[in-house]
Formats: C-alpha cells, structure tokens, sequence
C-alpha cells in the first residue's frame, strides 16, 4: 500500500510536471528571455473576488520590476489540491503557491497554531501579529529544509458558525448534538467539538450537498461561504463567533528563491505587501456585501455574543500547543504579545 501510494504521488508530480513545463515553454517563447518567469497556483475559484485580488499580485509584480518580472498565475486548483501544490514547490516543479496555514501544517506543525480558536482576540491583534511578530517571521523561513520558505500572506478573515435552524451560536450548549462540517485536521475537528458540535471532515467543495442532504446541520467558516459557495440558500443563522482567524500563506520554492537576485525577491516581497494590504483594504466591504446578499435570503445574522464560554471551552487546544516544546511555546507567547 505504501509503495502504491508513493508511485501514484510520484505519477501525479509528473504529470502535473509536463502541464507546467508546457506551459513554461509558451511563456519562455513569448517573453524576452531576461524577463523572470514565476508560475503561481492556488485553489480559489478564477473570477471570485479572493482570485481577483490574488490577480493583483501579478500587476504589483511588473510595476516593482519595471516589468522585468512576470507572474503568471494558475487559478481554480487547476494543477491539483493545495497539498500536490506544496510538494510542486519542494520539487521545483512550480515557483510558487497561495496555500492555507492548515495545509502547511501538514508540513510544519507548528503551523497548526492558527488553527487554535481564539489564538486571536480581534481582527487588530490578528493584523498586528502577522505584521509584526519575530517568532511568525521565523516560522516562515525556517521550512528551508523542506524545499520552501513562506514570504507573504494575506489576511483571510474570521471563522463564524452557521446552521441550517435559526439560531443564535452563544455557548456549547447550542451545538450539542449538531453535525457541523469541518475541515480535515485535527485542531479543527477538535475546535468544534470543544465548542459543542459533532465534527464532519470533509471537502469544501462538498458542504453545499452535504447541507442539502441533512449530512449536517451547519458549517463555520467566513461570510464568502455564504455567497460565493451559495449557502445562504441552505442556512437560517448566522453567528459571528469569530473562532479562528487563519492567514492563507504565499510560499516559494527555495530552488527558485536562491536563483533569483537580492533586488527580485526584494521585488516580489514588496508585491505581496502590496496585495495583502490591497486585500485588507477592501476586506470589510466584500464581507458586509456578503452578509446583506444572505440577510436578503433570510439568513438571521447574529452579531455581539458573548464569546466567554466558547473561549474557556478551547483553553486545553491553547495548554497542548504549547506543551510540545520551547519553540512552540515561543511563537504562542510571542503572538499573545501583541494582544491589546
């Protein structure tokens, strides 16, 4: 099973290898052959409103380098999950990936720490952190070893639950008995059970049908699951429980990084900055668009809770990160810093 396993992984990188060494020998062929080429994926839908910002990546990119770099992007997950997009970049195959923390977790567990519910106190203290922290910085070069370094973020927004019974999500009372979607790892599972809830690992992609089957009863994630994936057609609540805010990370291989001039990675740095903050700038709107779109369908949003239940309910999530070692424990410390 085992040797089964690695030959259909192996099989999967070769031929996701020839779809982008196809694609490599257009682009050399059309472009000037000083101008850098970097391939970019990632598995947010072409033409959503996260894949239009992620866009802007590629325009931030030519402007910084007098248009002497050229990204050129891969939407919709068309070279595979987000997992097959992190092995790419070990292996060289692809420049670069937009990818969530939880998938990098997979790969550095110390990532898993934004999957703790309540590691943030508000969407402030989220942006100061990632920001400013020393110990998130380290984090995202020290996967040097594993093929990658992380050099940008953007900063996805809350986590909230939603349920197909109009219903306010004020302690772990509510979701007693519940079936609520989750995603597949284990701090996630863990979240929702602590909170009250029955955990369902499953694809995203397959929520919608799972909400409409009754498989479950609810789901938490941002408002965008709202519209952009059609939940408001399914759901009665909505609550801003505000659980998790989890960054989706920009990582690069590091074949292509030591390749590249001090004043191109200084290029593409600025442009991930620029993105990011690009992103943060119309965040709140593009949420607020969402929720009045799913109040108009019915969805009863419910706001100001009080969150103290849902908060001492995680605390054991919070002592066991911690618990598995100094530097652990230093990246967790150093976050709460910048709390207010």
């Amino acid at each position: 099973m085992k040797f089964k396993k690695k030959y259909l992984g192996f099989l999967c990188i070769i031929l996701c290898l020839i779809i982008v060494g196809r694609t490599f020998i257009s682009v050399k062929g059309i472009e000037n052959s000083d101008k850098l080429v970097i391939q970019l994926a990632h598995n947010q839908a072409a033409g959503s409103e996260i894949a239009e910002t992620i866009a802007k990546f590629s325009e931030f990119t030519k402007e910084e380098s007098n248009d002497t770099i050229n990204v050129k992007i891969f939407a919709s997950g068309v070279l595979g999950t987000e997992s097959s997009e992190v092995e790419m970049v070990q292996a060289g195959i692809l420049d670069m990936a937009k990818v969530s923390s939880n998938t990098l977790g997979q790969f550095d567990d110390r990532y898993a720490i934004f999957s703790i519910p309540y590691l943030f106190q508000s969407q402030e203290h989220y942006y100061t952190a990632m920001r400013e922290s020393s110990e998130i910085k380290n984090l995202f070069t020290d996967t040097r070893e594993y093929g990658f370094i992380a050099i940008g973020y953007y900063a996805n927004g809350s986590r909230n639950f939603y349920l197909k019974e109009d219903k306010a999500v004020t302690d772990p009372s509510v979701l007693s008995g519940l079936k609520i979607r989750s995603m597949a790892s284990t701090t996630s599972m863990d979240t929702i059970e602590k909170m009250g809830g029955t955990p369902v690992p499953m694809a995203s992609s397959e929520t919608y049908a799972s909400l409409q089957q009754g498989v479950v009863d609810g789901a938490e994630n941002t408002e965008l699951a709202l519209t952009v994936d059609g939940h408001e057609d399914l759901v009665k609540s909505y609550t801003y429980t505000e659980h998790q805010f989890s960054p989706d990370i920009f990582i690069i291989s590091t074949k292509t990084w030591d390749k590249m001039t001090e004043e191109q990675r200084q290029c593409l740095i600025t442009a991930l900055e620029e993105t990011n903050d690009n992103f943060v700038s119309v965040y709140n709107d593009m949420m607020a668009e969402a929720i009045e779109e799913a109040e108009s369908k019915g969805v009863h949003v419910y706001r100001d809770i009080d969150k103290t239940a849902f908060i001492e309910a995680v605390q054991p999530i919070h002592e066991e990160f911690c618990a598995k070692g100094e530097e652990y424990k230093a990246l967790y410390d150093d976050i709460q810093s910048y709390a207010n």
